[in-house]
C-alpha cells in the first residue's frame, strides 16, 4: 500500500485528491489547516503544522511515496497580495526542499492555467505557452508561475516532479465554497436570472485529480499537463442547471461590457451582506482575456485524461449542494 502527503486537503481540490486516493487504496496524510469539512469522516492521519517549515515537513514525509501539492491561495483580485506569495510561492518552495530531502519519489504540483501567458487568445493554448512573465500580470497568476519555476529547480536538482494545469474547476465537495461554487448555487436557487456574454472552459474536479493520481506513474517527470473540459458559456451554464432542476433560471444574456457598470453595485452589496461578490474586476479581466481552445491532448495521451460532460458535472454539483445545503 502506497502513502500519499497531501497539502491543501481541506480545499475543493484537496477535498476531491483525499476520497480518490483511499477509494484506489492509499494510505493518505495530510497537512490541515483550521477548516476540516472536507476531510470530515475519512480515514486518513492528520498532521497540523506549517507549510512553510520544511524541516517539520521533511518529517512528516518520511516513508511517504508521493506529494500532492494543492495548498495555494486563490484569489483573482489584488488582495492579500503578500499572503498569496507567501503560500503559493514560498509554501511550494519549502515543501520542495522537504520532499527533496526526505527523498520522496514523486511530487505532483496542482497549478493552474493562469500561470500560462493568455494572450493570443486566438491562438490554441498548449504547454508550449511560455509561463506568465509580465511585470502588470495578476498577482495569482505571476505567483502561480513563479512557483512552477520553483517546482522545476527542484526536478533541476533530482525531484521527479509532475505539474498539473487545471482549467476552471467545478464539481462536488466545495464546502467554502469556490467562487464558480456560490455561483452555481446562485444560480439554482434563481438568486442570479442575467448572465454576461461570456465563458470559460471548465473541468470536473474529479476529472483534474484522477489525472494528477495516474501521473505518478504515467506522468514525466519535469514535464506539465494542461487538464481542461469544455468551454462553456455561462448562457448555457445556467440553462444546463435549470434543466437539472426543472426551473427557468436566466432571463437575459447582456452584453460582456455591462458587467463593468454594474461592479460598483456588486461591492456595495458584497460590504452589506458581508458576502464576497460574485465578480469582480479581476474575475472579469480573466474572462476578456482567455483563449477559447485549450489543449489537454498531452493529458489524453499521456495520462489517459477523459473528462466527463458538463451536464454530469452540473448535475452532480446540484446533488451534492442539496444534500449538504445550511
Amino acid at each position: 500500500m502506497r502513502t500519499a502527503f497531501v497539502t491543501g486537503g481541506s480545499g475543493h481540490v484537496g477535498g476531491n485528491l483525499v476520497r480518490l486516493l483511499l477509494k484506489k487504496g492509499w494510505t493518505v496524510r495530510c497537512l490541515i489547516h483550521n477548516d476540516m469539512r472536507a476531510l470530515g469522516g475519512l480515514n486518513i492521519e492528520k498532521v497540523k503544522g506549517d507549510l512553510l517549515d520544511a524541516d517539520f515537513l521533511c518529517d512528516k514525509l518520511s516513508g511517504c511515496d508521493a506529494v500532492f501539492h494543492a495548498a495555494a491561495q486563490i484569489a483573482i483580485e489584488n488582495v492579500d497580495i503578500e499572503l498569496m506569495h507567501k503560500i503559493n510561492v514560498e509554501g511550494t518552495r519549502s515543501v520542495t526542499r522537504a520532499a527533496l530531502k526526505a527523498g520522496v519519489n514523486r511530487f505532483i504540483h496542482f497549478s493552474s492555467i493562469h500561470a500560462y501567458e493568455q494572450t493570443p487568445i486566438d491562438a490554441e493554448l498548449n504547454e508550449s505557452r511560455p509561463l506568465v512573465s509580465r511585470s502588470n500580470a495578476a498577482p495569482y497568476d505571476a505567483s502561480k508561475a513563479e512557483a512552477e519555476s520553483v517546482v522545476l529547480e527542484a526536478f533541476s536538482k533530482g525531484l521527479k516532479t509532475v505539474i498539473i494545469n487545471p482549467t476552471g474547476i467545478l464539481g462536488p465537495h466545495d464546502y467554502k465554497p469556490s467562487r464558480m461554487g456560490k455561483v452555481i448555487s446562485d444560480i439554482s436557487k434563481k438568486k442570479m436570472r442575467f448572465t454576461i456574454n461570456a465563458g470559460f472552459d471548465w473541468v470536473d474536479v474529479r476529472d483534474v485529480c484522477e489525472a494528477a493520481i495516474k501521473s505518478v506513474d504515467q506522468g514525466t517527470p519535469g514535464e506539465s499537463y494542461i487538464i481542461s473540459g469544455k468551454w462553456t458559456s455561462f448562457r448555457d451554464l445556467s440553462q444546463i442547471i435549470g434543466e437539472k432542476i426543472e426551473k427557468i433560471t436566466h432571463w437575459v444574456t447582456l452584453p460582456f461590457w455591462t458587467a463593468y457598470m454594474f461592479l460598483p453595485f456588486a461591492f456595495v452589496l458584497s460590504r452589506l451582506t458581508g458576502r464576497r461578490p460574485s465578480y469582480s474586476l479581476g474575475s472579469l479581466h480573466a474572462l476578456a482575456i482567455q483563449p477559447k481552445t485549450v489543449s489537454s491532448d498531452k493529458a489524453r495521451r499521456e495520462l489517459n485524461h477523459q473528462p466527463r460532460s458538463i451536464d454530469t458535472t452540473v448535475e452532480d454539483t446540484i446533488n451534492w449542494n442539496n444534500a449538504h445545503a445550511g
